[in-house]
């Protein structure tokens, strides 16, 4: 996705080539198919600096409270990880063992957060299970009413240093951190949206000035030699500074390109005064 920089360079050539189309209004102002064409480049930079505002908006605040909230559950995750590993290799259960051998800061801190949220969720369900909490509130009063269950979650929490606050913490911290990563995400969807909509629009520009303008600037070269010397020198040097925008090296304004159109207009009307020609000796004959 491209940045500010990139999207206001744009905007700013943009503005230049109306600029000096502006000044010269005199030039085309009675000519109709151009003034559409002026029109539509006019419109379609309103419409850019309207969405180029939108594209500005800061998600430094969403992305600071995701990260916030990432390495809270992080933290939350590795304090069950690692009580669950504990009991894992102390009570020799081989599954559990190698459904959390891999979970260490490393790979925690750098798996992507959808991982991290699904890692987070099954260690809830891990700590759950194996220290004997009920998930339900109806199975939360049999427990509680079951003084041999009573017996075990003590047990387990006085050898393994689990207990419902911490299970209670990870599920918050979880909880807090989707909040959190949903709305960044809505931001950034909506930003790569704009994006996509202000690089379209100034392709349209784009191809206005490449195919329209300057063909209409060539046609006036010699009756307003004023404007065609001015835009044709601002349009070499705002579009030959990065090659990636000029689609082919020939694409610069050239006494050439009027050349080549002058060629087949002659060609066309060669062809027309031959095809006379043999209607006129066909009827003769």
């Amino acid at each position: 996705m491209e940045n500010n920089k990139d999207f206001s360079t744009k905007l700013d050539r943009n503005a230049q080539i109306i600029g000096v189309l502006s000044k010269y209004s005199m030039v085309w102002n009675n000519n109709t198919k151009f003034q559409h064409v002026y029109n539509q480049l006019v419109s379609n930079q309103v419409k850019l600096d309207e969405l180029f505002v939108l594209f500005g908006k800061d998600l430094t605040t969403y992305e600071k409270e995701k990260n916030i909230r990432r390495t809270e559950l992080e933290e939350r995750v590795l304090t069950i990880v690692r009580i669950m590993q504990t009991f894992a290799n102390d009570k020799k259960k081989m599954k559990l063992q190698q459904r959390l051998y891999h979970l260490n800061l490393e790979y925690i801190q750098n798996c992507l957060d959808d991982e991290l949220i699904k890692i987070a969720k099954k260690n809830w369900l891990i700590a759950n299970k194996f220290g004997g909490y009920a998930l339900s509130f109806a199975n939360k009063i049999k427990a509680a009413l079951n003084p041999e269950n009573l017996k075990m979650i003590n047990k387990f929490e006085k050898k393994f240093g689990l207990n419902p606050e911490k299970i209670k913490n990870l599920e918050d911290a979880l909880l807090r951190f989707i909040e959190a990563n949903v709305l960044y995400q809505v931001e950034l969807e909506e930003k790569e949206k704009l994006a996509s909509k202000i690089k379209e629009i100034n392709k349209q520009s784009k191809k206005l000035i490449f195919k329209k303008i300057d063909q209409f600037a060539l046609l006036v070269e010699i009756d307003q030699p004023d404007f065609y010397k001015e835009y044709r020198n601002l349009r070499i040097e705002l579009f030959s500074k990065n090659e990636d925008e000029i689609s082919d090296k020939n694409q610069e304004i050239t006494d050439l390109d009027l050349d080549q159109d002058q060629d087949q207009v002659g060609h066309k009307e060669t062809k027309t005064k031959h095809k006379k020609s043999e209607k006129e000796k066909s009827t003769n004959e």
